[in-house]
């Protein structure tokens, strides 16, 4: 997807998606949809113009905001980029932290979630240590630490939202950090 952050004096943007493997070009306007002065859906960093373009795009070949609500991290990736793109229960698949550790080494786009929307209990259990079930988080890094001759493996999430942190061990204000950890 290539998009310019330019305004333009006509307010036509394009861009290209991908929708079940077709490229395709779409044209539209830099109307957004808003309540009281504020941008309804996706909420851009500063005056960023591309991010609320690229979900009114989505939105487009979708035809409309309410069905891209929710959905399938990869399957949104697959759509952005054109790249094969898959999911991946952990429960289920073995060797999975080296997966992981191996699709970061190569740059791969990681996306991650936990828990089910409709299960009250594992929300509330994630909702104690800063998680939102059925809720899409980006994989910025996976590393191995040692501490006390034991190996953790560790990732660090995004959330795109913002709003909620991870508060449990190995959060920013866990005691098991050390200064040459943190380093």
């Amino acid at each position: 997807m290539f998009i310019t952050d330019e305004v333009n004096d006509q307010g036509l943007y394009a861009l290209s998606m991908y929708k079940s493997g077709v490229k395709l070009d779409i044209v539209l306007d830099d109307f957004i949809v808003c309540k009281w002065s504020k941008p309804c859906f996706t909420k851009a960093n500063g005056n960023e113009l591309w991010v609320l373009l690229a979900e009114k795009a989505w939105a487009k070949i979708h035809g409309s905001f309410h069905r891209i609500k929710s959905g399938w991290a990869h399957e949104t990736m697959r759509d952005l980029t054109g790249a094969p793109a898959f999911s991946i229960k952990v429960s289920k698949e073995p060797d999975m932290w080296e997966k992981i550790v191996e699709a970061d080494e190569k740059d791969y786009m990681i996306a991650a979630s936990c828990g089910n929307r409709d299960e009250e209990l594992e929300k509330s259990a994630a909702r104690e240590l800063g998680l939102i079930t059925a809720h899409s988080y980006s994989l910025v890094r996976a590393t191995s630490v040692e501490l006390d001759g034991e190996t953790h493996n560790l990732v660090q999430l995004r959330n795109p939202w913002g709003g909620t942190e991870w508060n449990g061990k190995w959060s920013d204000s866990s005691d098991v950090w050390t200064p040459e950890l943190k380093e």
